[in-house]
């Protein structure tokens, strides 16, 4: 009887508080704040927490709307006796009308009174918005947010996550600006009122690590070229990894990138820079040379992919992603045949040891860097292709059975997209 009582006693309440509030930290704020029901030992103990999570929120009514909206306001109304280091508010809105009318402005309110009573270290906020059709949907509605401008003046960041907001009335020329503590920045749909505001911003964060820009855009992009000249040098010293995808980023000097170990980058607004330099004959040390580099993914234009290379010694991954556009869209910039450069990248003959092409059609030109690789890559273990269509792959198949392999060992291995045509 004794060892029966002994196996039903509740070891978890028995630890420490500091152990508890550990174990609630990787809890929602919403889960922590049920533990209150537990027992009265446990009433308190979430208000120990120095995260405040509200992650997959969804709000789809009125009475969810009111319910979460009162649950934040009793959370934040705990936390001036606590030191809060991580907020983190991801929301989807069923409607905009809740999210424009109602929530944005709570959003604010709530961001600003974290910010200014504490010495946060991570911040992440993501408003998403289900923009479904419906005719008492007012266009005005169709809007990103404002961002709350207290951000900008939070010194003690270290991790910055942003989605769908817009950047406005803030001056990032002004003195004593700058995030010397933030390594981490992601910017998702976000607008930025010029390219000189977006070029300050990285400007002032010299110790970034890792940087994510997925659909980041200006509202006004003409003529930027001159004042933009003034972030030729622009360093990022201490970038680890990039990505940067559907973004108006081509003002963005790829030297900054130069550090980067892992880079994911979108080609296609460097098209036509790329372009201008071999017209001009540009010194090619403009471009950079990513001596860190070992895990690379390019998206579109595979016309820059071999001098990308060049600039890659020591790559040891690449993926190329190639769309239905960029694939089979392009055909006047059709580029030298990759089988007349003269000289091999480096990091072809020495270090390459895994290839992914994403989305290869079976145009000729469409099988020429591929087949490059192979026939040049010496110590290549693994390529894989995926095809666009199931009816191509034996085709293609065939084409690169005949192609002669660097490495004997290496494997090449075939999906597809989509089973018909």
């Amino acid at each position: 009887m004794q060892r029966w009582r002994i196996c039903e006693e509740d070891k978890i309440s028995r630890l420490p508080d500091e152990i508890l509030s550990h174990i609630l930290s990787f809890l929602t704020t919403k889960k922590a704040v049920r533990t209150s029901l537990l027992s009265k030992r446990w009433t308190d103990l979430w208000q120990s927490c120095h995260i405040i999570d509200f992650t997959d929120i969804q709000v789809y009514c009125n009475r969810t709307n009111r319910r979460f909206n009162k649950l934040v306001e009793s959370v934040l109304a705990t936390a001036g006796s606590r030191n809060i280091n991580t907020f983190l508010l991801e929301i989807l809105y069923g409607h905009p009308h809740f999210a424009y009318k109602v929530s944005f402005r709570n959003v604010v309110k709530w961001v600003n009174k974290i910010v200014l009573q504490n010495e946060l270290k991570n911040l992440c906020l993501h408003l998403d918005v289900d923009e479904y059709d419906d005719e008492d949907n007012n266009e005005d509605e169709h809007f990103l947010p404002k961002l709350p401008n207290c951000i900008f003046t939070c010194k003690t960041l270290v991790s910055l996550d942003l989605r769908r907001f817009r950047v406005k009335g803030f001056s990032f020329s002004s003195d004593g600006f700058g995030f010397p503590s933030l390594k981490t920045l992601h910017l998702d749909d976000i607008k930025f009122p010029r390219g000189r505001d977006f070029l300050l911003l990285l400007s002032g964060c010299p110790i970034l690590e890792d940087l994510k820009l997925f659909q980041v855009y200006l509202e006004c992009w003409f003529n930027e070229s001159v004042i933009l000249k003034e972030f030729e040098s622009l360093s990022l010293p201490k970038l680890i990894r990039t990505y940067i995808i559907e973004s108006l980023c081509d003002i963005l000097p790829l030297k900054a990138l130069a550090t980067s170990k892992s880079l994911c980058l979108d080609t296609l607004q460097h098209h036509l820079a790329f372009k201008a330099q071999a017209q001009t004959q540009v010194p090619s040390d403009d471009i950079p040379i990513f001596y860190n580099l070992t895990h690379l993914k390019l998206h579109n234009s595979w016309d820059l992919v071999v001098r990308v290379l060049h600039h890659c010694p020591k790559l040891q991954n690449i993926e190329l992603f190639e769309d239905m556009y960029g694939a089979r869209g392009n055909g006047d910039d059709n580029e030298e045949s990759c089988e007349e450069l003269e000289f091999v990248p480096q990091c072809l003959l020495s270090h390459l040891r895994s290839c992914t092409i994403q989305n290869l059609g079976r145009l000729e030109r469409d099988l020429i860097l591929p087949m490059y690789i192979l026939k040049n890559a010496r110590v290549l273990q693994t390529m894989k292709i995926k095809i666009w269509y199931r009816s191509e792959q034996s085709e293609i198949e065939r084409k690169f059975s005949l192609c002669s392999k660097a490495s004997a060992s290496c494997q090449l291995l075939f999906y597809a997209s989509f089973v018909n045509v």
